[in-house]
């Protein structure tokens, strides 16, 4: 069961979205003495970061690691730790303690084990998980049958991460190669936010609460699961 929250505007849900980061990662703190925030690449989250990155959460307590990757340099203009990096390691934040996925191996596949290693050193469970979704219905980088889905979306798969080679689309644009938090590795989350915009995804997003292939559309296997509590996010 998905919990869904609609905003007329999109202002209103980031400044409703940025209060609840805020106390979710403030209890964990207070149960825990840390937190760990799993965020995403996009555009459509940047505006949410920039506002967290102002909050006066106790950031010395707070790991931020990426949900997923392009197998990029981290200047490189696909990067998705070079926007994590300019929105919202800045301000108050500017000093957290940040878990990139992309390492020095010449293929996500040869580097996975490294990013794996470091994801496991991560407290776990994770305390909160932001995600988008496509309108492939793909999340993270778990793209429709693409190589190394079916592995990274095995429940006998205990592996965090996996490296996808997703299918050239207008979605994927031209960096198909990708290192990705598996099904497992997402529902390790204390909570998964599902963050987008606009009619077309939101249509999808209906389309994706069907009955249906997960390899169709790999939202599924967040929604179609009762160990990590999921809530949209959505305005037009």
């Amino acid at each position: 069961m998905v919990r869904e929250f609609f905003f007329e505007q999109r202002n209103h849900l980031f400044t409703a979205l940025v209060a609840e980061c805020h106390d979710v990662l403030s209890e964990a703190i207070s149960k825990h003495g840390h937190a760990v925030l799993l965020v995403s690449g996009g555009t459509t989250p940047a505006p949410l970061y920039e506002a967290l990155s102002k909050s006066d959460l106790n950031w010395k307590k707070i790991k931020v690691a990426l949900v997923d990757e392009r197998w990029v340099d981290s200047d490189h203009s696909a990067s998705n730790e070079a926007l994590i990096r300019r929105s919202l390691l800045i301000n108050n934040a500017r000093n957290v303690e940040f878990v990139g996925m992309k390492t020095a191996a010449a293929t996500a596949a040869a580097g996975q084990a490294e990013t794996e290693s470091r994801y496991q050193a991560l407290p776990q469970p994770f305390t909160l998980s932001i995600v988008g979704m496509g309108i492939d219905g793909h999340t993270a980088s778990l793209f429709p049958h693409a190589p190394g889905l079916a592995e990274a979306l095995s429940e006998d798969n205990a592996q965090l991460t996996a490296a996808i080679d997703a299918i050239q689309s207008e979605v994927t644009g031209p960096n198909t190669e990708r290192l990705t938090l598996t099904r497992n590795g997402l529902l390790k989350s204390e909570r998964i936010v599902i963050l987008f915009t606009g009619e077309d995804k939101l249509a999808v997003f209906g389309q994706a609460q069907q009955h249906g292939s997960v390899e169709d559309m790999p939202i599924r296997a967040l929604l179609n699961q009762e160990q990590a509590p999921v809530e949209l996010y959505w305005a037009p």
